[in-house]
């Protein structure tokens, strides 16, 4: 028998959200990101929150089921790999679409941005952004590092994939650690579909 089941995390989020770099990176609007699983054949659960919560209620409700893709690992691999590349990595992505050290923001460095980077890359589902613009979703908040998808468009927006999120956090910390690996934040903005994604510190 097939059913949904809605599991909201308000109550740890209200928590968190009182800090102020827990807040929307644009300062206005705030969406919760919403996560479906299928944790047992035929149930699908929807989960509200980051992606370190989600995993966190997922392993409550069935622990031999991950939300994350087997070849995630191997996924890992060769995007550590060709992101490594200084000569590769601006032919991919310009870098007049990425700011750095926001000084607002607070910081990050390397070993905290890969956790959320890492989570990212290999989840399973599809991100969805509640319209705009300047409205934000906290998908990774981890280590003191936050990484938040915006949508500017006015209409609700689905991505393809969360390797489109991890990614763009791939671009933040090639260029805005290299001058400074244990101090950055930035933001990278996709270049035609009027999203972004924000890598800032925060308390968690």
């Amino acid at each position: 028998m097939r059913f949904t089941l809605v599991l909201a995390l308000l109550p740890a989020l209200s928590v968190v959200l009182a800090d102020d770099d827990m807040d929307s990176p644009m300062g206005t609007k705030e969406f919760v990101p919403t996560w479906e699983f299928e944790p047992f054949p035929g149930e699908k659960v929807v989960l509200n929150g980051t992606i370190e919560q989600v995993v966190a209620e997922l392993k409550q409700i069935n622990p031999d089921y991950s939300p994350f893709s087997p070849e995630s690992h191997a996924l890992a691999q060769v995007d550590a790999s060709f992101s490594s590349s200084a000569v590769q990595m601006p032919e991919i992505y310009p870098r007049d679409k990425v700011l750095c050290n926001m000084p607002k923001w607070g910081y990050v460095d390397t070993y905290s941005s890969d956790r959320g980077y890492s989570h990212l890359l290999g989840v399973k589902g599809r991100p969805r952004g509640d319209p705009g613009p300047g409205n934000c979703g906290r998908v990774s908040c981890g280590y003191r590092a936050a990484v938040w998808f915006c949508n500017d468009n006015k209409h609700h927006i689905m991505l393809d994939n969360f390797q489109q999120i991890a990614h763009m956090v791939g671009f933040i910390k090639y260029y805005c650690s290299a001058n400074s690996p244990n101090v950055f934040n930035g933001q990278a903005f996709h270049q035609t579909d009027n999203w972004n994604v924000v890598l800032r510190g925060a308390s968690c």
